[in-house]
């Protein structure tokens, strides 16, 4: 017996070595198989010492690494909260209380996760970051109610914790169940859309809940504890902090209500003018900017981790693509800023391995780098390096370079996959050398490849079959006898009635480096004479293919091309139109990478954030005890779509899927600023104010407090825009649409939220 021909082969960290996958268990958490299974690699190395034992390929780093970050920015984004509060309040009790509330909201959050079996991810990390401003405003919505009447009422200590406490806790009920009915819906979408946010969702409505319980709750008690000695003098840095806030932004105030006296001073016109632009203003924005923004289904990321996928010829086999790549891969060994390689060469038929179907002469490198904030080039341009390196290799047919996690599905192949369709195989190369050809001129794509080509060599023995009755032989007799190492093998009909599948069969190596030489084999004769194999047949070279893909009942074939960090959409539109303009006839095509599947994503997502619009009308309706009121509330929520729109312009992001959470996430905050705005003029009104004095007063005494939320909010998802932790690129279109909507939206809706309601209800109106 001799050896097996070899269809695979592994190297890790540059030396050959046998590759063991783990993979966790389905519901198991990453992080922990990955621990368990590093815990193990001491009792391994002490049973077996004379083997070399070493982690080639592992998620465990860039997971801790995430995580870790992701504290680092919670922290700095409780440290920039707490100065916004103190700047907006100059209050040191409202900081103090802020940052006991925060921690204490995290961990009861944490509690509940754990308890129903949620793990520790980036995701959820960024969901209490998110929930920081809102979590911030119950509490300190509370505790400046209560001051205020403390303060201005002259109440005792316990009569004011008691009243200040009840007179805002229908409205902060009303907001809280307000942001939980806008975003639970996105739990329930389907599709990858669903198992990519419930992780976001379902810890910032726990988060949500708990800030109000432990608002309603604790906050009272630790009021009585700040003010048990009456309410106390300012410190110095504290007047100093009034007076500042005072010079900058306090006079915001004075200048929405003589706004709103002016809108009320002449007819409807006046208000027309006020509100035509700004609408007009809102589809500018989407019909203008948003084209130059572009869509994703996920941003890029730069994890650190690259692949490279590298082709020769079909007819190569594993031995010729290890020695091609040897001094390539020695050098990566030397690259400082790399950690770890591992490289898979070939697959194993029928068996589960990492080649993933490749074939001999195909090799995939995984790449892993030190994060972000240990290099100083980013991961596109390492790509660049490594995609320039590798085309100079010799041989080599394809070689694609691109980020792990570029697609967000594993089932999409490429950010831009061109199908091509034929009836007839044979239409498929050369229509997708031209297309090919094309994609290379699209700007923003980088590598581009076939899956498949007819690069290609075999032999085919063609056997007289005269001859062959001549000597009393058949082709099975033949072929039998050939020295053949790939197994079973299937002969040729020429009759239309008998059936058979071709299987690809290997000779060994000295046949195979010259077909010519199986000529002299000789055949054995069932009598028992020798003839040799040229006197049966011909043999002849064939194109072939060493791959051949269907899909809809036709042969398929794809071209992909990759991204550095232009938006998918753009490249999706541009690389089809280049592709049809080179289509020959008999070829049909369709786009199948990362557009179509953000387009399905973005209507699913749509769907739900219009069923949580539906469930917010619903809340708010019985709240204002008016229709009317709840569809101002509602009318006033999309003008924050203008600051989302041009904060993805500002910070260059596409209107990738957590971009549209941030919009949804902007509406539940501007709602629930609007509905204690509302209850305070209802408030006024019950107290024999008229609508337009009631309204003027609301902004008085809520303009303060709105700022300080969105500012607050604004600051606590500062270190998610600015990608304060790896994985973070993924998650900052969220935080960047909530920045420019809420800087947007907070001040469009203390004006237009007050006019509309006094616009409605008439200024002098009982």
């Amino acid at each position: 017996l001799g050896e097996g021909e070899r269809f695979s082969a592994y190297h890790g960290n540059g030396k050959p070595a046998i590759a063991v996958a783990i993979q966790r268990a389905p519901g198991g958490a990453v992080a922990t198989a990955i621990n368990e299974a590093e815990a193990k690699l001491p009792e391994l190395k002490a049973r077996y010492p004379g083997l070399e034992i070493a982690i080639a390929d592992t998620q465990g780093e860039l997971i801790e690494t995430s995580n870790n970050n992701m504290m680092e920015a919670l922290r700095d984004a409780i440290i920039f909260t707490s100065i916004v509060i103190l700047f907006f309040l100059g209050n040191w009790r409202a900081v103090t209380t802020a940052l006991i509330s925060i921690p204490l909201v995290f961990l009861i959050t944490l509690a509940v996760l754990w308890l129903t079996g949620w793990e520790m991810n980036t995701i959820v990390l960024t969901a209490v970051i998110l929930a920081l401003g809102m979590l911030v405003d119950d509490a300190v919505v509370v505790l400046e109610n209560i001051e205020r009447h403390l303060g201005e009422l002259h109440e005792d200590i316990a009569t004011a914790i008691r009243h200040g406490t009840e007179e805002v806790l229908f409205p902060v009920f009303v907001g809280t169940i307000a942001t939980v009915v806008v975003i639970a819906p996105l739990m329930f979408v389907g599709d990858f859309t669903e198992q990519m946010f419930k992780h976001l969702v379902f810890p910032l409505i726990i988060a949500v809940l708990v800030s109000y319980f432990v608002a309603i709750t604790f906050i009272p008690r630790l009021s009585f504890f700040w003010y048990r000695n009456g309410l106390p003098e300012k410190t110095r840095f504290e007047r100093f902090l009034e007076r500042l806030y005072q010079r900058t932004l306090g006079p915001g105030a004075a200048m929405y209500m003589r706004g709103l006296d002016w809108s009320f001073a002449g007819g409807s016109l006046r208000r027309w003018l006020l509100v035509l632009p700004a609408y007009g203003l809102l589809v500018a924005s989407f019909v203008f900017i948003m084209p130059l923004v572009g869509r994703d289904a996920l941003p890029p990321m730069d994890s650190g981790i690259i692949k490279a996928h590298v082709r020769f010829s079909a007819n190569e086999p594993v031995a010729v693509a290890e020695a091609r790549l040897a001094a390539f891969e020695q050098a990566l060994t030397r690259d400082k800023r790399l950690k770890r390689v591992s490289l898979v060469f070939g697959s194993e038929p029928g068996v589960i391995s990492q080649g993933s179907g490749q074939l001999p002469a195909e090799a995939t490198f995984t790449l892993a780098y030190v994060n972000r904030f240990e290099r100083s080039e980013d991961t596109w341009s390492i790509e660049a390096d490594l995609r320039k390196r590798l085309a100079a290799l010799p041989g080599i047919t394809a070689a694609d370079v691109y980020g792990y996690g570029i697609t967000p599905i594993s089932t999409i192949k490429a950010t831009v996959d061109i199908r091509l369709y034929s009836e007839d195989w044979r239409r498929l190369p050369e229509a997708a050398a031209k297309v090919r050809e094309a994609l290379a001129k699209v700007p923003g794509l980088t590598s581009v490849s076939t899956v498949w080509d007819a690069d290609a060599q075999e032999t085919v023995l063609a056997l007289d079959e005269e001859r062959l009755r001549s000597l009393g032989l058949t082709p099975e007799m033949v072929v039998a006898q050939l020295p053949l190492k790939g197994g079973a093998v299937a002969s040729l009909s020429k009759l239309s009635t008998v059936s058979a599948i071709p299987v690809r069969s290997y000779f060994s190596d000295a046949y195979r480096a010259e077909p010519a030489t199986l000529m002299l084999l000789p055949i054995q004769t069932p009598n028992g004479q020798s003839v040799s194999l040229s006197e049966l047949g011909t043999l002849a070279r064939a194109q072939a293919v060493s791959t051949l893909t269907r899909d809809r009942m036709q042969y398929s074939l794809d071209i992909l091309a990759w991204r550095e960090k232009a938006p998918s959409s753009v490249l999706s539109a541009q690389a089809e139109a280049a592709a049809r303009a080179v289509l020959p006839p008999g070829v049909t095509l369709e786009e199948k990478g990362d557009n179509g599947q953000g387009t399905e994503s973005s209507k699913a997502m749509m769907a739900g954030m219009m069923l949580g619009m539906l469930l917010l009308f619903a809340v708010l309706v019985p709240a204002y005890g008016s229709f009317t009121l709840a569809g101002i509330a509602m009318i006033v929520l999309p003008l924050s779509g203008i600051g989302a729109v041009w904060g993805l312009l500002l910070f260059d992001k596409a209107m990738a899927l957590p971009a549209i959470l941030g919009i949804i996430l902007l509406f539940s905050i501007i709602v629930k600023n609007s509905i204690l705005m509302v209850d305070f003029i209802h408030t006024r009104e019950r107290d024999g104010a008229k609508p337009l004095e009631a309204a003027r007063d609301s902004i008085r005494l809520r303009y303060r407090p709105i700022l300080m939320t969105a500012f607050g909010t604004i600051a606590g998802l500062l270190p998610v825009a600015l990608e304060h932790a790896v994985g973070l690129e993924r998650l900052s279109p969220l935080a960047d649409t909530a920045i420019g909507g809420l800087l947007i939206g907070t001040v469009l809706s203390l004006f237009y939220l007050p006019m509309f309601y006094v616009w409605v209800k008439g200024k002098d109106s009982k």
